[in-house]
Protein backbone atom coordinates (compact mmCIF):
# COMPACT_ATOMS: atom_id res chain seq x y z
CA UNK A 1 0.00 0.00 0.00
CA UNK A 2 2.87 2.65 0.98
CA UNK A 3 4.55 1.61 -2.66
CA UNK A 4 1.15 2.65 -4.23
CA UNK A 5 0.79 5.51 -2.55
CA UNK A 6 4.43 6.73 -2.94
CA UNK A 7 4.15 5.93 -7.19
CA UNK A 8 1.25 8.14 -7.39
CA UNK A 9 2.18 11.28 -5.14
CA UNK A 10 5.69 11.14 -7.59
CA UNK A 11 3.58 10.47 -10.63
CA UNK A 12 1.14 13.50 -9.33
CA UNK A 13 4.23 15.77 -8.64
CA UNK A 14 6.06 14.78 -12.17
CA UNK A 15 2.53 16.13 -13.81
CA UNK A 16 2.42 18.93 -11.83
CA UNK A 17 5.94 20.19 -12.62
CA UNK A 18 5.51 20.90 -16.41
CA UNK A 19 2.51 22.87 -16.19
CA UNK A 20 4.02 24.86 -13.85
CA UNK A 21 7.36 25.61 -16.00
CA UNK A 22 4.91 26.28 -19.25
CA UNK A 23 3.27 28.84 -17.56
CA UNK A 24 6.27 30.58 -17.14
CA UNK A 25 8.14 32.55 -20.12
CA UNK A 26 11.79 31.59 -19.99
CA UNK A 27 14.19 33.71 -18.79
CA UNK A 28 16.51 35.53 -21.29
CA UNK A 29 20.32 35.56 -20.90
CA UNK A 30 22.91 36.47 -22.57
CA UNK A 31 26.49 34.66 -23.22
CA UNK A 32 29.23 37.31 -23.78
CA UNK A 33 32.01 36.25 -26.37
CA UNK A 34 35.03 35.00 -23.93
CA UNK A 35 38.72 35.95 -25.33
CA UNK A 36 41.47 33.30 -25.92
CA UNK A 37 42.21 30.00 -27.94
CA UNK A 38 39.55 27.85 -26.11
CA UNK A 39 37.17 31.34 -25.54
CA UNK A 40 34.68 29.76 -28.59
CA UNK A 41 34.06 26.61 -27.03
CA UNK A 42 33.74 27.65 -23.79
CA UNK A 43 31.54 29.92 -24.61
CA UNK A 44 29.29 27.11 -26.44
CA UNK A 45 29.77 24.92 -23.35
CA UNK A 46 28.01 27.36 -20.76
CA UNK A 47 25.22 28.14 -24.00
CA UNK A 48 24.56 24.53 -24.28
CA UNK A 49 24.06 24.56 -20.45
CA UNK A 50 22.11 27.16 -19.88
CA UNK A 51 19.93 25.76 -22.69
CA UNK A 52 19.14 22.32 -21.01
CA UNK A 53 18.10 24.31 -18.06
CA UNK A 54 15.46 25.98 -19.96
CA UNK A 55 16.63 29.24 -20.57
CA UNK A 56 16.99 31.16 -23.61
CA UNK A 57 20.28 32.08 -24.71
CA UNK A 58 21.23 35.30 -26.74
CA UNK A 59 24.72 35.04 -28.72
CA UNK A 60 23.88 37.51 -30.80
CA UNK A 61 25.38 40.31 -28.72
CA UNK A 62 28.70 41.62 -28.81
CA UNK A 63 30.97 42.20 -25.57
CA UNK A 64 30.80 45.06 -24.06
CA UNK A 65 33.51 47.91 -23.24
CA UNK A 66 31.92 48.78 -19.85
CA UNK A 67 29.63 47.69 -17.36
CA UNK A 68 27.58 50.65 -17.07
CA UNK A 69 26.24 49.28 -20.75
CA UNK A 70 24.58 46.15 -19.38
CA UNK A 71 21.16 48.27 -17.94
CA UNK A 72 20.75 49.39 -21.52
CA UNK A 73 21.09 45.97 -23.04
CA UNK A 74 18.99 44.47 -20.56
CA UNK A 75 16.05 46.72 -21.19
CA UNK A 76 16.56 46.52 -24.88
CA UNK A 77 16.97 42.80 -25.38
CA UNK A 78 14.30 42.17 -22.46
CA UNK A 79 17.15 40.00 -20.47
CA UNK A 80 17.74 38.71 -17.02
CA UNK A 81 21.53 38.14 -16.60
CA UNK A 82 24.93 38.35 -18.58
CA UNK A 83 27.32 35.88 -18.30
CA UNK A 84 30.72 36.95 -18.68
CA UNK A 85 33.89 35.47 -18.54
CA UNK A 86 37.87 36.21 -18.61
CA UNK A 87 40.14 33.31 -19.59
CA UNK A 88 43.90 33.34 -18.14
CA UNK A 89 45.59 30.58 -20.55
CA UNK A 90 48.66 29.56 -19.28
CA UNK A 91 50.97 26.68 -20.52
CA UNK A 92 50.22 24.18 -18.40
CA UNK A 93 46.65 25.72 -16.56
CA UNK A 94 43.89 27.48 -17.96
CA UNK A 95 42.13 29.56 -15.56
CA UNK A 96 38.54 31.18 -16.75
CA UNK A 97 36.51 33.48 -14.05
CA UNK A 98 32.72 33.77 -14.73
CA UNK A 99 30.64 36.86 -13.57
CA UNK A 100 26.72 36.57 -13.48
CA UNK A 101 25.33 40.18 -13.96
CA UNK A 102 21.80 41.20 -13.41
CA UNK A 103 20.18 42.81 -15.87
CA UNK A 104 17.62 44.74 -13.38
CA UNK A 105 20.34 46.26 -11.41
CA UNK A 106 23.51 45.87 -13.37
CA UNK A 107 25.45 44.72 -10.59
CA UNK A 108 27.16 40.97 -10.09
CA UNK A 109 24.84 38.82 -8.64
CA UNK A 110 27.92 35.79 -8.41
CA UNK A 111 31.48 35.32 -9.33
CA UNK A 112 33.46 31.97 -9.64
CA UNK A 113 36.52 30.56 -10.70
CA UNK A 114 37.41 27.55 -12.45
CA UNK A 115 41.20 25.97 -13.25
CA UNK A 116 42.66 23.07 -14.87
CA UNK A 117 45.15 22.05 -17.45
CA UNK A 118 44.23 22.94 -20.78
CA UNK A 119 42.48 19.45 -21.86
CA UNK A 120 40.15 19.49 -18.63
CA UNK A 121 38.80 22.91 -18.09
CA UNK A 122 35.74 21.91 -19.91
CA UNK A 123 35.15 19.02 -17.82
CA UNK A 124 35.95 21.36 -14.55
CA UNK A 125 33.64 23.90 -15.90
CA UNK A 126 30.78 21.44 -16.80
CA UNK A 127 31.10 20.14 -12.97
CA UNK A 128 30.97 23.15 -11.23
CA UNK A 129 29.19 25.56 -13.22
CA UNK A 130 25.83 24.71 -12.01
CA UNK A 131 26.63 24.19 -8.19
CA UNK A 132 28.39 28.05 -7.92
CA UNK A 133 26.35 30.10 -10.03
CA UNK A 134 23.25 28.43 -10.62
CA UNK A 135 21.14 30.19 -8.09
CA UNK A 136 22.42 33.46 -8.89
CA UNK A 137 21.11 32.36 -12.34
CA UNK A 138 17.35 31.73 -11.25
CA UNK A 139 17.79 35.02 -8.77
CA UNK A 140 18.21 37.49 -12.00
CA UNK A 141 15.41 39.91 -12.87
CA UNK A 142 15.16 41.49 -16.15
CA UNK A 143 14.60 45.01 -15.97
CA UNK A 144 10.89 46.27 -15.68
CA UNK A 145 9.60 46.69 -19.70
CA UNK A 146 8.09 50.61 -20.92
CA UNK A 147 6.03 48.71 -22.64
CA UNK A 148 2.16 49.05 -22.02
CA UNK A 149 -0.28 45.90 -22.00
CA UNK A 150 -2.80 45.89 -24.19
CA UNK A 151 -6.04 47.83 -22.76
CA UNK A 152 -8.69 45.76 -22.11
CA UNK A 153 -12.01 46.15 -24.78
CA UNK A 154 -13.91 49.50 -24.64
CA UNK A 155 -17.50 49.61 -23.84
CA UNK A 156 -19.84 52.73 -24.38
CA UNK A 157 -23.52 52.31 -23.83
CA UNK A 158 -24.93 54.65 -26.08
CA UNK A 159 -28.49 54.68 -24.46
CA UNK A 160 -31.81 54.37 -26.18
CA UNK A 161 -32.79 57.03 -28.87
CA UNK A 162 -36.42 58.12 -28.50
Amino acid sequence: MRILATCLLALAVVSVAPARLAAQPAARISVQPFDGTVGPSLRQQITRLLRERGYRVVTSIARVEGTGQYLTLAKNHRLCAFVTGDLEERPRRHTVTFLVWDGASGSVLARWSASAPPKHLAKAVGKGFWKHLGPALDGAHAPPSNELPPAPPMRINAGQLD
